[in-house]
Formats: structure tokens, C-alpha cells, sequence
């Protein structure tokens, strides 16, 4: 399943979303247990799997983390992550 990002992100690589949620699904949480796990809503969750919304730095360690990524999942995520104070910036522009 192909994702079209926002014009305000750059493209996940091809895979990631699908990666992420076999991780959440190998955890044996649901959409909205991660969510509660990372502190985002079920939406957030959703968005990040279908490649529409990177995570921030942060949030890719806190996601790394509650899925136990493997080291090759865990630095895809984070090379597509935003420095937190740009997403702040980027966010309260919308």
C-alpha cells in the first residue's frame, strides 16, 4: 500500500509503515494500546503507519521502544524522524 505524505514531509521509505505496524501486531497491541503506550491518539498511530506524519525524535524512541524494534526497523524509523523543535514549528504554523 503506497502512501501519499503531506507536502510538508518528505516520503517514508517504501516499507516503513508496513514495518511498523507487523511490530505493533508482533507486540499484540492494538492501534489504540499503542497510542495509549506512547502517549498519542489512535490517529497519530495511524498516520505513522500509513506514512503520512514522521514522528519526532522522540516519539521514534518511545515508539522504538514500546514495539522492541530491531535494530534495522529502529533506524529507519529514526532517519525519518523531525527534530522535535522543528515539528513544534511546523505544527504551530498549520
Amino acid at each position: 500500500m503506497a502512501s501519499t505524505p503531506s507536502p510538508r514531509w518528505a516520503a517514508f521509505p517504501v516499507g516503513l509503515g508496513i514495518m511498523l505496524r507487523n511490530a505493533r501486531i508482533d507486540a499484540g497491541l492494538s492501534c489504540r494500546a499503542l497510542a495509549r503506550a506512547v502517549d498519542r491518539s489512535h490517529a497519530w498511530v495511524r498516520d505513522l503507519e500509513a506514512g503520512a506524519r514522521p514522528p519526532s525524535t522522540t516519539m521514534a524512541g518511545r515508539v522504538s521502544e514500546v514495539l522492541n524494534l530491531d535494530p534495522w526497523t529502529d533506524a529507519i524509523l529514526r532517519s525519518v524522524a523531525v527534530d522535535d523543535v522543528q515539528l513544534s514549528a511546523r505544527q504551530a504554523t498549520r
